[in-house]
């Protein structure tokens, strides 16, 4: 979860089906969020792998600039759309003039119509098939059954409109018939980039369709590119040609359905099964229209509402006010318009910096993905376009890319776009997945020399992803927690762990450079301890590891030795560019950067070099400026290698070898993480516990003494004052307010913030408009009551009665709490009753008979449960005299029941202490006899008592 609290802001944008797999649309709120947070009207907002211009239509919409880098050229031709969507009356009319355009003796749609024409075996009339089912026997394909659709036999003999029959001879012969084929097929394969390793691949990606379906693709995608048209209507119809392929194609399961594409070892892999469908393709086309017609519409109703981005050629374009958006293919010529270069006919106007990075990373290419890629981008924008790819890899039997290959692409942009950042500037990167994906975007900022100050995964019960923060380097880190990971060192701002300066060796020593010093995984797994037990304590509750995980990055990271392991435990001396360095001993040779023939363009400044990762996933240098090399184009035996040995060095990080404080050999992303679990979980462990499977707590009692207040009693709190002081309020505005009260350590699940606003508001609330009918003063008074009445059962039930003296002065009838004592009460020594003295006395209300039993009574209205419960009742101890009843509102029943579930150490102290918990309302009946009977406190136990079961009889004794 993000620092913005709501539900509403993990909800996606519009999406078209063909871009779910290989470009999953960004959640649209939280990139509205995290703009609104870090920029301000006219800043320039930058996203280094686009996967739609999704980040450059929110930053346009809210007035500022934006560059949006498109990881491939389909994503390219769809922020054509998303950033200037086409008038839908320009589309229909484009859409129109393609089907009357002519084509033969005839229009288009006719011409094509007229290869798929059948007559209706009941009225006898000409009308146009939906498609044909056809089988192989015997080796030779050959089609069986017919699918139409006829309106008049549905009006005047009624029934459906879809009907279906066998073929009649010219049926066959127009689906045996292969006019137009070969001449069609050649220009399609003419699209296709040749694939050495896999020859026959594009062959066949044709064999998919029937000679009479790549007959009409070819006549519909010549039309679309022959007719001259603004660029975003021509980008719309491209996308309606790119949803009809597939289910024009043997692949086609029904009206715009299709099985996915898969290749493998070069070769297609087709459903198995004797039948499939032939699509009409002008039908697959028209419903392929339709989709991104509402595409276009949702666009123009959605949030963010009409706009249209004007489109520029480089970042000074920006300043110059000609344009508010930068839109272009990810490649290193990309990265060199963002350059400040020497100002061109000497124009005045200043380079913009970016203030904001924002997005997502690279998605790692698979099999799927690169093939629908290739196929989709061949087909609908060209050989040129399709090179772009590194559809080699097709040729492979998997394509397993490890994490470290999207910590090089995110290195390598972040280290592009880093002199043209403004110094206070910051990259945002929503990351997809778990903790692997963290760790590879951590650690490649960190290759490029940026420093992470938030870290942060969703827990699994959430919607959404995780985040990750980073500021360019050389900027001063706003100070953070002092730890032992986050230590104040000489020359640095409050312990802001500078990683080019480390500790000397005595307490007056010089600081030594970063470089000299190599990744240790001693002080790495020092670190990593400190910093989730500075976090535990810092939220006062157990946390998942998902929780962990982040803030121990950001301590790592702090401390320094996150960028040497980033970058082998290597980093600047004498201001050279990282690729200069010499070689370090420590690691093999294969991993160390290649110089550069351009370096120029390329480099950084002093302060922030690159070294790769992994070299070999890196793409090529691009010394001509070719615009067709890739920023994250992997080799696809790079890939292939770099997954070998991700797996040979997963588990190599041994407690053994890193008592050397040797590194080790493999993927940073799986040594990172294998370095991070094994220290929580280390046999020898002090420190940390896991009390549940992924649920840490601290296992030292200093330290939980020294744990704030748990983080859930916290935000309960906040909740109430906020809906009792701030008047009617939206769900939207809570959020909000929730959100600035806590962040970093103490940054609160959604889910337990939205238990807390639904256990206080009134039925009378609204989306709109958020009240409480919980009242401090009127709280207080019910809280008095309920003491008085425990006070007063206790004295018809023969039992002493004690009341807690922070309780004794409230006002009770014409005096106080403490009238209802007498003299012995008042003074009475409760060491025979625990040995706990203190604590004891502190709890609401105690019946008692000295040396026999004890009832002790923790009165609340809240579901605040860490003080009486963990705090006060822990120093109390099991006793078998004692007996716990925790008295609580009725209204909190379901918050109390989410805390219990959400929190072990609550469970576990309600079941060791054998607390029992009893409603207000359920007391007084308790009370109401006379002489009340302890025997009748037993089905009005619990959250769910027996009582208010229904349909069920409770026992008589």
């Amino acid at each position: 979860m993000s620092s913005r609290i709501g539900p509403s802001r993990a909800e996606p944008g519009p999406s078209l089906p063909a871009f779910e797999r290989i470009a999953p649309v960004p959640p649209t709120g939280l990139l509205i969020a995290r703009i609104d947070a870090h920029t301000g009207p006219g800043d320039v907002v930058a996203d280094l792998a686009g996967r739609g211009g999704w980040v450059a239509r929110a930053a346009v919409d809210r007035q500022r600039r934006a560059v949006s880098i498109e990881s491939s050229p389909l994503t390219r031709m769809l922020a054509e759309v998303v950033l200037r969507p086409p008038d839908v009356r320009h589309l229909d009319a484009a859409f129109q003039g393609m089907s009357a355009s002519p084509r033969g003796e005839s229009s288009l749609k006719v011409s094509l119509g007229d290869l798929f024409a059948t007559r209706c075996a009941t009225c006898g009339r000409m009308l146009v098939a939906d498609e044909f089912t056809w089988t192989t026997q015997d080796g030779t394909p050959r089609a069986i059954r017919r699918h139409y659709r006829c309106t008049v036999c549905r009006d005047q003999r009624g029934g459906t409109e879809g009907r279906q029959g066998p073929l009649d001879p010219d049926d066959e012969a127009r689906a045996a018939s292969t006019v137009g084929f070969e001449e069609a097929r050649a220009i399609a394969r003419d699209r296709f980039a040749a694939i050495e390793p896999a020859p026959d691949l594009v062959d066949e990606l044709l064999g998919l369709h029937s000679p009479r379906q790549l007959v009409a693709l070819v006549a519909i995608l010549e039309r679309i590119e022959a007719d001259l048209r603004a660029a975003p209507v021509l980008a719309a119809l491209r996308l309606a040609l790119l949803h009809a392929i597939l289910p024009a194609s043997r692949l086609g399961t029904g009206a715009g359905r299709h099985s996915p594409l898969k290749v493998v070892g070069g070769h297609v892999r087709v459903p198995s099964g004797a039948e499939w469908r032939e699509r009409n393709p002008w039908l697959a086309f028209e419903e392929g229209f339709k989709t991104v017609r509402g595409f276009v519409q949702r666009l123009e109703g959605g949030s963010l509402g009409p706009m249209q981005a004007r489109l520029g050629t480089d970042l000074r374009a920006l300043g110059e006010g000609t344009a508010t958006a930068v839109l272009t293919v990810a490649s290193p010529s990309a990265l060199r318009v963002l350059r400040d270069e020497a100002p061109a006919y000497d124009r005045p106007v200043p380079t913009p910096r970016i203030r904001l990075v924002l997005g997502q990373p690279p998605v790692r290419p698979s099999l799927e993905r690169l093939a629908l890629a290739y196929h989709g981008t061949s087909w609908v924008l060209g050989r040129e376009a399709g090179s772009l790819l590194p559809a080699d890899a097709l040729a492979e039997h998997s394509l397993r890319a490890p994490w470290s290959w999207q910590s090089v692409a995110v290195s390598r942009a972040l280290a592009g776009i880093e002199p043209s950042m403004a110094r206070d500037g910051r990259v945002v990167q929503l990351v997809e997945g778990g903790p692997e994906a963290l760790a590879a975007v951590a650690l490649g900022g960190a290759s490029a020399g940026y420093r992470v100050v938030v870290a942060r995964l969703a827990d699994p019960d959430e919607e959404g992803g995780g985040v990750v923060e980073l500021l360019p380097p050389g900027v001063l880190l706003p100070p953070g927690p002092r730890t032992r990971a986050n230590v104040a060192l000489p020359g640095t701002a409050g312990g802001a762990g500078d990683p080019e300066l480390v500790p000397g060796r005595g307490l007056f020593a010089a600081p030594e450079r970063f470089d000299q010093r190599p990744f240790s995984a001693v002080e790495a797994a020092q670190v990593v301890s400190d910093a989730a037990v500075e976090t535990l304590r810092a939220r006062g509750e157990p946390a998942r590891y998902e929780r962990l995980f982040g803030e121990i990055v950001v301590g790592l990271d702090r401390s320094g030795q996150l960028r040497r392991l980033a970058t082998g435990g290597r980093g600047p001396s004498d201001g050279s560019p990282a690729a200069d360095a010499p070689p370090n001993p420590e690691l093999p040779s294969s991993t160390e950067a290649p110089p550069s023939p351009d370096p120029a363009p390329e480099a950084g400044p002093a302060s922030s070099p690159v070294t790769p990762l992994d070299p070999a996933l890196a793409p090529p240098a691009d010394p001509a400026g070719d615009p067709t090399a890739r920023l994250d184009r992997p080799r696809p035996e790079a890939i292939a290698a770099t997954a070998d040995g991700a797996d040979a060095g997963a588990g190599s990080t041994t407690t053994a070898r890193r008592a050397t404080g040797q590194p080790d050999r493999g993927d940073p992303v799986d040594r990172l993480l294998t370095l991070i679990r094994e220290e929580l979980g280390r046999s020898g462990q002090r420190r940390l516990t896991e009390i549940e499977p992924g649920r840490w707590w601290l296992a030292d009692k200093a330290d939980r003494e020294a744990a704030a207040a748990p983080l859930a009693d916290r935000v309960e709190w906040s909740v109430f004052s906020l809906l009792s002081t701030a008047g009617p309020l939206s769900e939207a505005a809570f959020f909000e307010r929730i959100a600035t009260l806590f962040t970093g350590y103490d940054l609160p699940d959604e889910t337990l913030v939205r238990a807390c606003l639904d256990s206080y508001r009134s039925l009378a609330s609204t989306p709109d408009r958020l009240v409480t009918s919980d009242d401090l003063l009127g709280r207080s008074h019910d809280h008095t009551e309920v003491i008085a009445a425990l006070a007063d059962g206790g004295h018809r039930m023969g039992m002493r009665v004690w009341i807690s003296e922070r309780e004794r002065p409230r006002r009770h009838g014409h005096g106080t709490l403490d009238d209802l004592l007498d003299e012995r009460e008042r003074n009475a020594f409760l060491g025979g009753i625990n040995r706990s003295s203190q604590e004891i006395a502190d709890v609401d209300v105690i019946w008692y008979i000295r040396g026999k039993i004890a009832l002790l009574f923790e009165v609340e209205w809240t579901a605040i449960l860490g003080e009486p419960l963990l705090r006060r009742h822990a120093k109390i101890g099991r006793d078998d005299k004692l007996i716990r009843f925790l008295v609580t509102a009725p209204e909190r029943t379901d918050l109390i029941r989410y805390k219990l579930e959400r929190s072990p150490l609550l469970r576990a102290a309600m079941e060791s202490e054998g607390w029992n918990i009893l409603k207000w309302d359920h007391l007084r009946t308790f009370l109401g006899p006379e002489r009340p009977d302890l025997a009748d406190l037993e089905p009005l136990l619990g959250l769910d008592p027996l009582v208010e079961r229904g349909g069920e009889q409770m026992p008589l004794f």
